[in-house]
Protein backbone atom coordinates (compact mmCIF):
# COMPACT_ATOMS: atom_id res chain seq x y z
CA UNK A 1 0.00 0.00 0.00
CA UNK A 2 1.60 3.22 -0.95
CA UNK A 3 2.70 6.08 1.66
CA UNK A 4 -0.07 9.23 3.01
CA UNK A 5 3.41 11.18 3.65
CA UNK A 6 3.16 12.60 -0.16
CA UNK A 7 0.06 14.52 1.48
CA UNK A 8 2.21 15.93 4.47
CA UNK A 9 2.26 19.36 2.47
CA UNK A 10 -0.95 19.38 0.66
CA UNK A 11 -3.43 22.14 0.59
CA UNK A 12 -6.88 20.89 1.96
CA UNK A 13 -9.46 23.16 0.38
CA UNK A 14 -13.07 23.81 0.52
CA UNK A 15 -15.15 20.88 2.94
CA UNK A 16 -11.71 19.34 2.88
CA UNK A 17 -10.04 21.93 5.07
CA UNK A 18 -11.64 20.51 7.77
CA UNK A 19 -11.59 17.03 6.89
CA UNK A 20 -9.88 13.96 9.10
CA UNK A 21 -6.59 13.01 7.87
CA UNK A 22 -7.24 9.27 7.71
CA UNK A 23 -4.14 7.43 7.05
CA UNK A 24 -5.87 4.80 5.58
CA UNK A 25 -7.68 6.84 3.02
CA UNK A 26 -4.84 8.82 2.10
CA UNK A 27 -2.90 5.83 1.10
CA UNK A 28 -5.99 4.88 -1.24
CA UNK A 29 -5.45 8.34 -3.19
CA UNK A 30 -1.78 8.03 -2.98
CA UNK A 31 -2.04 4.51 -5.05
CA UNK A 32 -3.02 6.87 -8.20
CA UNK A 33 0.29 8.95 -7.98
CA UNK A 34 3.23 8.36 -10.01
CA UNK A 35 6.65 7.84 -8.61
CA UNK A 36 7.68 11.12 -7.39
CA UNK A 37 4.58 12.55 -8.39
CA UNK A 38 3.84 15.14 -5.37
CA UNK A 39 0.45 16.41 -4.59
CA UNK A 40 -0.55 19.89 -4.22
CA UNK A 41 -4.30 20.51 -3.48
CA UNK A 42 -7.16 18.57 -2.63
CA UNK A 43 -10.67 19.47 -3.17
CA UNK A 44 -14.07 17.92 -2.00
CA UNK A 45 -15.94 18.09 -4.98
CA UNK A 46 -19.29 17.18 -6.67
CA UNK A 47 -19.50 13.04 -6.37
CA UNK A 48 -16.03 12.76 -5.87
CA UNK A 49 -12.51 14.13 -5.09
CA UNK A 50 -10.18 16.85 -7.19
CA UNK A 51 -6.45 16.28 -6.66
CA UNK A 52 -4.07 18.78 -8.19
CA UNK A 53 -0.43 17.26 -8.33
CA UNK A 54 3.37 18.84 -9.47
CA UNK A 55 1.69 16.81 -13.16
CA UNK A 56 -1.47 16.31 -13.43
CA UNK A 57 -5.24 17.09 -12.20
CA UNK A 58 -7.42 14.28 -11.65
CA UNK A 59 -10.90 13.45 -10.64
CA UNK A 60 -11.00 10.71 -8.60
CA UNK A 61 -14.07 8.50 -7.82
CA UNK A 62 -15.17 5.90 -5.58
CA UNK A 63 -15.02 2.61 -7.05
CA UNK A 64 -17.68 0.40 -5.63
CA UNK A 65 -18.65 -3.30 -6.60
CA UNK A 66 -21.84 -4.83 -6.59
CA UNK A 67 -22.01 -7.99 -4.71
CA UNK A 68 -25.26 -10.70 -4.43
CA UNK A 69 -28.71 -10.91 -5.59
CA UNK A 70 -30.04 -7.42 -3.25
CA UNK A 71 -27.32 -5.66 -5.33
CA UNK A 72 -24.94 -4.72 -2.06
CA UNK A 73 -22.18 -2.22 -3.17
CA UNK A 74 -18.89 -2.66 -1.85
CA UNK A 75 -16.00 0.33 -1.04
CA UNK A 76 -13.14 -0.46 -3.33
CA UNK A 77 -11.30 2.21 -3.46
CA UNK A 78 -10.83 5.54 -5.90
CA UNK A 79 -10.64 5.19 -9.50
CA UNK A 80 -9.34 7.58 -11.76
CA UNK A 81 -12.29 9.24 -13.74
CA UNK A 82 -10.34 11.90 -15.56
CA UNK A 83 -6.98 13.30 -15.80
CA UNK A 84 -5.45 16.76 -17.04
CA UNK A 85 -1.92 17.17 -17.73
CA UNK A 86 -1.06 20.13 -15.95
CA UNK A 87 1.46 21.25 -18.57
CA UNK A 88 -1.49 21.53 -21.34
CA UNK A 89 -3.69 24.01 -18.97
CA UNK A 90 -3.39 27.30 -19.87
CA UNK A 91 -6.65 29.05 -17.63
CA UNK A 92 -8.53 27.84 -14.65
CA UNK A 93 -11.54 30.13 -14.26
CA UNK A 94 -14.56 29.51 -11.61
CA UNK A 95 -18.24 29.77 -12.93
CA UNK A 96 -20.42 30.42 -10.46
CA UNK A 97 -24.69 30.30 -11.30
CA UNK A 98 -27.45 29.65 -10.10
CA UNK A 99 -29.40 26.31 -10.38
CA UNK A 100 -33.15 27.05 -9.32
CA UNK A 101 -32.40 27.29 -5.15
CA UNK A 102 -28.89 25.87 -5.39
CA UNK A 103 -25.99 27.01 -7.11
CA UNK A 104 -23.89 25.33 -8.79
CA UNK A 105 -20.14 25.78 -8.47
CA UNK A 106 -17.84 24.83 -12.07
CA UNK A 107 -14.05 24.37 -12.57
CA UNK A 108 -13.28 25.29 -16.00
CA UNK A 109 -10.05 24.10 -17.40
CA UNK A 110 -8.66 25.52 -20.40
CA UNK A 111 -6.72 23.68 -22.83
CA UNK A 112 -5.20 23.49 -26.35
CA UNK A 113 -7.83 20.57 -27.28
CA UNK A 114 -10.58 22.01 -25.61
CA UNK A 115 -12.05 23.52 -22.43
CA UNK A 116 -12.78 20.44 -19.07
CA UNK A 117 -15.68 21.18 -16.70
CA UNK A 118 -15.24 20.17 -13.39
CA UNK A 119 -18.33 20.65 -11.32
CA UNK A 120 -16.95 21.66 -7.96
CA UNK A 121 -20.87 21.80 -5.92
CA UNK A 122 -24.46 21.97 -6.78
CA UNK A 123 -26.06 23.68 -3.06
CA UNK A 124 -27.62 25.87 -1.09
CA UNK A 125 -23.83 27.40 -1.27
CA UNK A 126 -20.33 27.00 -2.24
CA UNK A 127 -17.98 25.30 -0.30
CA UNK A 128 -14.39 26.52 -2.09
CA UNK A 129 -13.78 30.26 -0.35
CA UNK A 130 -12.67 32.84 -2.76
CA UNK A 131 -8.63 32.15 -1.49
CA UNK A 132 -9.09 29.03 -2.08
CA UNK A 133 -9.98 29.31 -5.51
CA UNK A 134 -6.92 31.46 -5.67
CA UNK A 135 -4.45 28.53 -4.19
CA UNK A 136 -6.14 25.88 -6.25
CA UNK A 137 -5.87 27.94 -9.14
CA UNK A 138 -2.12 28.74 -8.39
CA UNK A 139 -1.62 25.01 -8.14
CA UNK A 140 -2.68 23.91 -11.33
CA UNK A 141 -0.93 26.93 -13.51
CA UNK A 142 1.74 27.29 -11.01
CA UNK A 143 5.49 26.47 -12.35
CA UNK A 144 4.55 23.70 -14.52
CA UNK A 145 6.67 21.45 -16.45
CA UNK A 146 7.74 21.93 -19.96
Amino acid sequence: MADPDPFDATRFLGLSRDARRDPYRMALFAQHLDDGEVPRAFLAVQGGTLLVTDRRVLELRAHLEVHGAWNVKEFRGYEVRREVLRSGITDVIRRTQAAGPNVEDVLRLSTASGTEDIVLSRGPEVPLREDEFEVLRSAILADQPK
